[in-house]
């Protein structure tokens, strides 16, 4: 009697007709042989070419179409071209995707204590003098905002912003973007600020803004570093912390 071994297969999943056709047209855009404001074939032409039916053909556009890849308008005269994603999608994406698996605000200031100070280091060695004006200008605003908690709140936001686009660092921008809203709408600044507090806020923008000034990166990255993380401990108590789409 012949003895059988049992062999352990793995259930294969076979892709979906649309999902390899749109594989295929993403990567010809990836490595730039369909580039920005070229037409893609029609799907009539797709459609012979894959041999895929045009219920295929249109859902693999549709995949490209959400993820930004491809905008495709009806009529004799429309089509489906390619349009790269720009910084946005990406922060969309990413904020969507904190919002929605409701991502704790403890997760998210200490993804900003990782991300922020490398940015403010970026700016130092980066900005010019157009990036530069418009933190000063902020940063005066902010100044002027300290007795009205609401302002604060924008202006603070704003800021940082505005020194994570002088870094010239897309994908980290993109990140500070993500996040920068969702912590801003999960903070009650009643709770978590004071006129003390505000005016240390101030002081610490100041020195921040003058280390970006001097192109002086190791300061800009250090009293960055200080300032989210001291927020971080105050604004993130020991004993608990609400997830963000809770707040």
């Amino acid at each position: 009697m012949t003895d059988r071994t049992t062999s352990s297969i793995a259930p294969i999943v076979v892709p979906k007709a649309s999902d390899i056709l749109a594989s295929q047209l993403r990567q010809m855009i990836v490595q730039g042989r369909l580039g920005a404001g070229t037409f893609l074939p029609t799907e009539r032409s797709l459609v012979l070419e894959s041999g895929l039916s045009r219920t295929s053909v249109r859902d693999a556009l549709r995949i490209l179409e959400s993820e930004g890849l491809i905008s495709t308008k009806v009529g004799r005269s429309g089509g489906s071209m390619v349009t790269l994603p720009g910084r946005d999608s990406v922060a969309r994406s990413v904020e969507l995707f904190v919002r929605t698996h409701g991502i704790r605000l403890e997760s998210l200031l200490e993804c900003r204590v990782a991300v922020e100070p490398t940015l403010a280091r970026l700016a130092a060695r980066n900005r010019t003098e157009a990036a530069l004006a418009e933190i000063t200008a902020l940063h005066a605003r902010f100044v002027a905002s300290v007795d009205d908690v609401k302002s604060y709140k924008a202006i603070n936001l704003d800021w940082h912003l505005a020194v994570a686009r002088a870094s010239g660092n897309e994908p980290l921008i993109a990140l500070m973007e993500a996040i920068a809203m969702p912590i801003s709408d999960a903070m009650d600044y009643q709770h978590v600020t004071t006129a003390e507090l505000r005016a240390i806020a101030v002081k610490a923008h100041t020195v921040i803004l003058q280390a970006i000034a001097a192109r002086d990166e190791d300061a800009a990255f250090n009293r960055m570093e200080r300032h989210v993380a001291g927020y971080r401990d105050i604004a993130t108590p020991r004993n608990g912390v609400k997830p963000v789409r809770q707040v």
